[in-house]
């Protein structure tokens, strides 16, 4: 039986290696950051995507919804595509819950070109808010699952960091792109200043994301996602799928289900 329910990869089932360190997980209390199985996941989730530090959430929503309230001001401007999940599909919480001002750019299949946004950065002035965050979404969920190009990447991180704005990747499904692309992940995180994945889709976990960044950075994510009630207790029940899968889904099994959607 395979693992992957294909009317989505939302309607995944964990694994049976995942069901059995389920039931030998060792929690502790997140809450107070000594759960070590969610540490060793944070751990792990970080060192992939060459970043300092991970974060645990919930979901996906959560983990951008944070990543924007930990990068931005209230009031500040975030830059994105115009049919990005953040945008369309999060409930209106960059404007609702985080009270930041979505500056949306029409792209192409998902895909913003970097002089697309060098043209959208605003400037704070006396008379108007400034650019607080650029985001891109790979792969783009709208747009069929659409791959940012690595240069193009590279492109938008030089103009955002020209002008010293934060560039987060909503990467849901980044290891989908990394694996169709035959590259490494940190091909497609080494210049994003945030990246948040989610466990719960292709990776077949049970539940959860993480938001990965600088150890600064997520010192004050983590913050930010205890004020939102999306701090957790004995969550190594959770962590512990994740590591499952970052040790063994990703080559393996994302590589065969790309094998079996194009048959």
């Amino acid at each position: 039986m395979h693992y992957l329910d294909f009317r989505s990869d939302t309607c995944t089932m964990p694994t049976k290696e995942m069901l059995i360190a389920i039931t030998n997980a060792k929690p502790g209390n997140d809450g107070y950051g000594d759960d070590p199985t969610v540490n060793e996941l944070e751990k792990n989730a970080a060192s992939l995507m060459g970043k300092d530090a991970g974060l645990l959430l919930p979901s996906g929503t959560m983990g951008n919804l944070v990543a924007l309230m930990t990068h931005c001001n209230r009031g500040d401007e975030v830059i994105l595509e115009a049919n990005s999940h953040i945008f369309i599909s999060e409930m209106g919480g960059i404007g609702s819950v985080a009270q930041l001002v979505p500056r949306p750019i029409e792209g192409v299949r998902g895909i913003i070109q970097p002089e697309q946004v060098e043209k959208s950065i605003r400037l704070e002035s006396k008379s108007m808010v400034g650019t607080g965050l650029i985001c891109i979404e790979n792969t783009h969920n709208e747009a069929g699952e659409t791959i940012f190009p690595l240069n193009i990447i590279v492109g938008i991180a030089e103009v955002a960091h020209y002008y010293n704005i934060p560039l987060h990747i909503d990467g849901a499904r980044i290891f989908n792109a990394a694996v169709a692309l035959g590259v490494n992940v940190r091909e497609l995180t080494r210049q994003a200043d945030s990246v948040m994945f989610c466990l719960s889709k292709g990776l077949a976990c049970p539940i959860g994301s993480v938001l990965v960044g600088s150890q600064e950075f997520i010192e004050k994510a983590r913050r930010v996602r205890h004020m939102l009630g999306g701090r957790m207790r004995q969550a190594g029940i959770i962590a512990v799928s994740g590591i499952v899968a970052l040790n063994s889904i990703i080559d393996r099994r994302l590589a065969m289900d790309h094998a079996m959607q194009r048959d």
